[in-house]
């Protein structure tokens, strides 16, 4: 989590308690297990019955990029590409093909088994292109749930607010 996520939560987390207090409230008022049950259970009740469970199950997987934003190793794969090459100049380009078996990123294994099985450079990028397309749209689709739960939140807590 960096600096500003953390100075933002902190904020959020001031002006909440400290809006509540100025208002003579106690702290009691803010934890309600109740309607946080309400709000919360119904919040995810409303987005698994618009989603598809393939959809519900990313969303789930990527919530952890909130706090923790998925690493990118750039130095690691620009040495990888340059033993890649390395292999295909000295073995040719079906030397890839044992690099493709041991190789853990499946868009990487993708592509290098494409090039081992002489597939043209232009069809190769169409279909990398198309893989990439393919998981964008599928991380935005993911990400729409928690839009979606953005909207139910408020109304649903209105809800469990007049009940608990």
């Amino acid at each position: 989590m960096d600096i500003l996520s953390v100075i933002g939560l902190l904020l959020a987390l001031v002006a909440i308690i400290g809006g509540n207090h100025l208002e003579g409230g106690h702290i009691g008022a803010l934890v309600n297990g109740p309607a946080a049950l309400i709000v919360v259970g119904g919040t995810l009740g409303a987005a698994f019955i618009q989603t598809p469970l393939a959809v519900f199950k990313r969303a789930l997987a990527m919530l952890g990029w909130v706090f923790r934003a998925p690493r990118a190793p750039f130095r690691e794969g620009i040495g990888q590409v340059v033993n890649w090459s390395n292999t295909a100049r000295k073995e040719g380009l079906l030397g890839l093909e044992a690099s493709a078996d041991m190789e853990p990123d499946l868009f990487a294994r993708k592509g290098l088994q494409l090039l081992a099985d002489g597939c043209e450079a232009d069809t190769l990028r169409s279909i990398l292109e198309v893989e990439l397309i393919t998981r964008e749209n599928r991380d935005l689709r993911a990400a729409r749930v928690y839009e979606s739960m953005g909207g139910y939140s408020p109304t649903i807590g209105i809800i469990g607010r007049s009940w608990a």
